[in-house]
């Protein structure tokens, strides 16, 4: 796929509209239109804010019925970008796994995201302690690889934070969830 830039806050107006609303500015509206969650995960993707990329998690955390077209998508990509979508993939399904029970409470018929990449990646599967070993592993294997210094399983578990605490704002008060 075509690697095009979109502006901030473009993307977080996006995110929002699919029920993700952490990210700041709260009033950001969207220059650029993103009719398939595939078109927003890919300017995610590319993104130079990391928090930005991380937003992946709780996208499909929220939306499990993106990781139908999850293959595809990542076979569309150049090879970095399959193998972030890839990771970002496999840090929800094993915070799914992990926290399970703690979604539920938020998150109505939660369906669970399959397993499509531990294999390949050499990963525990999903269900191994509860997606902990794999979330751990997962992580040490992106820090290997990266060239920025940044701890990546606290990044993967603040995103989870910052989604679980708009999920528990939505739930005392909901005139706070999204209209999606």
């Amino acid at each position: 796929m075509d690697e095009v830039s979109y502006a901030r806050e473009s993307l977080v107006a996006a995110l929002r509209d699919r029920g993700i609303s952490y990210l700041a500015p709260s009033d950001a509206v969207a220059r650029e239109v993103f009719e398939t969650h595939e078109q927003l995960i890919c300017a995610l993707l590319h993104h130079d804010d990391s928090r930005l990329r991380l937003a992946i998690i709780p996208l499909l955390l929220r939306h499990p019925g993106i990781s139908a077209s999850v293959p595809d998508l990542a076979a569309s990509l150049d090879d970095v970008a399959s193998l972030d979508l890839q990771t970002l993939y496999m840090a929800a399904v094993y915070l799914q796994r992990n926290w399970r029970s703690r979604l539920s409470i938020y998150l109505d018929n939660m369906t669970l995201l399959p397993d499509l990449f531990s294999h390949q990646m050499g990963l525990p599967p999903s269900d191994e302690q509860f997606g902990k070993t794999g979330l751990v592993e997962l992580a040490d294997a992106w820090q290997a690889r990266s060239q920025y210094p940044f701890e990546r399983l606290q990044a993967i578990n603040n995103t989870f934070e910052l989604f679980i605490g708009q999920l528990k704002l939505e739930k005392a008060n909901p005139s706070n969830a999204p209209k999606m």
